[in-house]
């Protein structure tokens, strides 16, 4: 299904901005380009005008034509813009503006995007629908304006020096111009995380600008405000609000298979890409579904994917990924995210965007419905044990100790250190991390509530998108995820927490929207979650790999003690389940190796 349109393409963004009387290096900014030409394989382009320079890299996705090459600038030449994303309401923007004084050239939503701003500023950050980062330049009174979308989904990092202010959608592209210094602070929190939250990156003076913000740098001033509104609470039923979740899912899926190049569906045996299939089925979509999966039955859903895309009448393919597979990829992977980063999904998310890139050039995914409507097993495990009183947890110590059952020894530290214990759980509990969850635990909400709320905060942002957008864009792919439209996200976040969550049902309102979508087998089915047999593969295939990068390795033994590594590969090959940690130090001494 492919509607014509004229929305932008995915993209990679960067420029740079000097104090008056300064001029850019060319040569400087096509460096910065070409470090993102991954991002944006069908184009290139740069504009420079005195103190400002501004690139960009094309990944034409609609309106294959040059109507929307950027940088790009108004009429008059006062305003020009680099932009990464799509603006899914723009032509109903282009129809109010159209009564304005502005007269368009083109076709694309990034026109109208930098006309809204031209005619009433930052303002028009309350009006645009969509997922974006970009930067704009205002020639008459030399200030920069940035912004990132709500949610996180298009990435924008920066140096904002006294100076100069440097930007670009990856850090990669700002390291092929400056030196940088690695953040020790940074490097402790993702022991404790698995990745490093905004606005932190793993280096000294680089920052990420957090979702939902907005900036300016002129002449060496700098300002950031939040322009997102926090949702009010919702009064409608639990019924009431399944109907209208359906209706606006329906809805952003409908935005989402909006293409002129193939659109296909990555497609698990769960409910939240199930979902999206159904509706985007329903509106007579015929896609290209695409599933990875593993030769271990407990991590393996490739027969009920299969089952779902014939169930649709979608052309369906299935990939196996084997120890082999990810050791070929996993040392390009690790030094592509930049920041120090460890989420295993990333390898297998890597090796099913390579092979969909073959058949489609943009995919729906189901990211967010876990953060969403409390899809995590952890919520209820941290609901158990909010149950205990903290004087119980001497007690379940001992046993877990006593027994060595980790299960019972996590669920004891759970008592004891709340979510911030629970989530750092399967990492190094680091103090830095446990602290930095503390402090962003929103003490106004019910502990559940709370829980949901950091991570659709932080970990959702900094390491759920993350993955999904350089593991995409790294193959000229474009990942699209309806469940994370900025509508939806709102309204489902002010509805009261038991609405979103249910100790004893899974994602209890989402299913409750679309159960005469799918079948019951589907709408029951426990959470699996797209994980890699990583205890057992570093048993076997990665375990020479993994001795031969970390043990003795002196740079690591920085951060991590050489008994505590050695101790983890023990244990593992006894039988626990160290496999996060293992895969989190091998990450670690790789990136150590790249920019220690």
């Amino acid at each position: 299904m492919a509607i014509s349109a004229r929305l932008e393409a995915m993209c990679g963004i960067a420029g740079e901005i000097r104090l008056s009387g300064q001029k850019i290096d060319q040569d400087r900014l096509r460096r910065m380009s070409e470090a993102l030409s991954r991002r944006g394989p069908d184009g290139e382009g740069l504009w420079v005008e005195g103190q400002a320079g501004l690139a960009h890299r094309r990944l034409a996705i609609i309106d294959l034509t040059e109507g929307g090459k950027q940088p790009m600038s108004t009429p008059d030449g006062r305003y020009t813009i680099t932009f990464n994303g799509e603006i899914y309401n723009y032509k109903e923007l282009k129809e109010q503006i159209t009564n304005s004084e502005y007269r368009f050239i083109s076709e694309s939503d990034t026109e109208v995007l930098l006309a809204l701003y031209a005619l009433e500023g930052e303002k028009m950050l309350e009006k645009i629908h969509g997922m974006f980062a970009f930067a704009i330049w205002d020639r008459d009174t030399s200030t920069l304006f940035f912004a990132r979308d709500r949610i996180g989904k298009k990435p924008f990092f920066y140096r904002a020096a006294s100076d100069a202010f440097t930007f670009a959608s990856e850090l990669k592209a700002i390291r092929a111009v400056d030196s940088l210094e690695i953040d020790e602070l940074s490097v402790k929190l993702f022991l404790g995380l698995q990745y490093v939250p905004s606005p932190m990156t793993g280096f000294v003076g680089i920052s990420s600008l957090a979702p939902g913000m907005c900036g300016t740098w002129r002449e060496g001033q700098f300002a950031l405000r939040k322009y997102v509104r926090d949702a009010g609470s919702s009064p409608d039923s639990f019924e009431k609000a399944a109907m209208h979740v359906k209706s606006l899912l329906d809805e952003s899926v409908r935005l989402r298979l909006i293409a002129d190049v193939p659109v296909g569906i990555f497609l698990s045996g769960g409910i939240d890409s199930s979902a999206i299939a159904a509706l985007a089925s329903k509106q007579g979509a015929k896609l290209s579904s695409f599933t990875l999966g593993f030769d271990d039955e407990k991590f393996d859903e490739r027969d009920e994917a299969a089952d779902l895309a014939k169930r649709f009448g979608f052309e369906h393919h299935s990939f196996v990924a084997r120890p082999e597979d990810l050791l070929a990829i996993a040392d390009d992977v690790i030094k592509h995210y930049d920041a120090p980063y460890a989420d295993s999904s990333s390898l297998n998310t890597w090796l099913i965007a390579k092979e969909t890139r073959k058949y489609a050039k943009a995919v729906l995914t189901g990211d967010g419905g876990d953060e969403l409507f409390g899809g995590y097993r952890r919520y209820r495990y941290f609901e158990k044990a909010l149950r205990f009183p903290r004087s119980t947890y001497q007690i379940a110590r001992g046993i877990g100790k006593m027994t060595g059952n980790t299960k019972i020894q996590r669920f004891a530290e759970t008592i004891n250190g709340g979510y911030a214990a629970l989530f750092c759980g399967a990492y190094f509990q680091q103090p830095e991390a446990l602290t930095f969850i503390r402090e962003r635990f929103n003490k106004e909400m019910d502990p559940i509530g709370a829980a949901m709320d950091f991570d659709l905060r932080s970990y959702l942002p900094d390491d759920l998108n993350v993955k999904m957008d350089r593991a995409t864009m790294a193959h000229g792919l474009e990942a699209r995820c309806p469940l994370l439209d900025q509508d939806l996200v709102a309204y489902v976040t002010s509805l009261p927490t038991s609405y979103r969550f249910s100790s004893t049902k899974q994602k209890a309102l989402l299913v409750e929207a679309v159960k005469d979508l799918l079948p019951q087998d589907v709408l029951t089915r426990p959470k699996r979650g797209f994980q890699i047999p990583l205890a057992g593969w570093f048993r076997g295939p990665l375990r020479r790999a993994f001795v031969e990068r970390c043990i003795g390795n002196k740079k690591l033994e920085q951060y991590i003690s050489p008994s505590v590594i050695e101790t983890l590969v023990r244990e593992n090959d006894r039988g626990s389940d160290h496999g996060n940690r293992l895969w989190m130090t091998y990450s670690l001494a790789t990136w150590l190796e790249v920019y220690g």
